[in-house]
């Protein structure tokens, strides 16, 4: 039976994430929206636009209701992953493994950048869903080949610590202010400079971030301006 503390701090946390919700409806929803309207009523109010200017329009209210969705369907996963409601298909799969279902989804990555592996204990076995433990290493993956200079390699390296397998994936790219780092994990945060670069909702990191916790783990990251960033998470290991 929760104490009343434990009440008290389990609402703080809800209304901290509406508000983060509220906050996001309020900025990120904003443009595709705006977007849309615009697209909607230029159709309306002019109906002499030829078959490609309609499909221009038309392909930006697809698009714009297509990220809108990404952004409802990413706000409500990370709440049932913060809330403990996400059902976790936990098993025994060896590190080898998941490394090798999540390069397997990189092949985009793969062919064009050098995958540098440091793997230790490859066969030691974790004890995780291994559908979502892939989804937080290629996003990583993916993450580090959109931030990489051209040419230069990303690096995976394990390490086996108390009783958790430490996964890391660096990058060669311009790295992180040291204003910004303390908010990377943020729900619906984009770095300043990288926003108009790279496209996205802001959630993929801290989507991935609950992913881990909702298994135990931790993730962190370290990182220097125009030295790169080295992104480590931990799964526990299966006894």
């Amino acid at each position: 039976m929760r104490t009343e503390p434990s009440k008290i701090e389990s609402t703080r946390e809800s209304e901290s994430l509406k508000a983060v919700l509220l906050d996001a409806i309020t900025h990120d929803f904003r443009s595709p929206l705006t977007s849309i309207k615009a697209s909607v009523t230029g159709l309306l109010d002019d109906l002499e636009f030829d078959r490609e200017q309609r499909r221009e329009l038309l392909t930006i209210i697809n698009e714009e209701c297509d990220r809108i969705n990404r952004l409802v369907g990413e706000t409500a996963e990370i709440s049932r992953l913060e809330s403990g409601e996400a059902k976790l298909d936990l098993g025994p799969h060896s590190v080898g493994e998941l490394l090798s279902a999540a390069l397997a989804e990189c092949k985009s990555v793969t062919a064009n950048r050098e995958i540098c592996l440091d793997v230790k204990h490859q066969d030691s076995r974790l004890l995780v869903d291994l559908s979502l433990a892939k989804r937080v290493l290629v996003h990583l993956i993916t993450n580090a080949n959109l931030y990489s200079s051209p040419g230069k390699p990303i690096r995976i390296a394990t390490q086996v610590r108390g009783g958790f397998h430490n996964i890391s994936v660096s990058d060669q790219g311009p790295g992180i202010d040291n204003t910004e780092i303390d908010h990377i994990f943020e729900k619906f945060y984009r770095g300043k400079r990288q926003r108009f670069r790279v496209h996205g909702t802001g959630m993929g990191l801290p989507i991935a971030k609950a992913i881990v916790e909702s298994h135990g783990g931790t993730m962190s990251v370290v990182s220097r301006r125009g030295q790169g960033s080295v992104f480590t998470f931990s799964l526990p290991t299966a006894q």
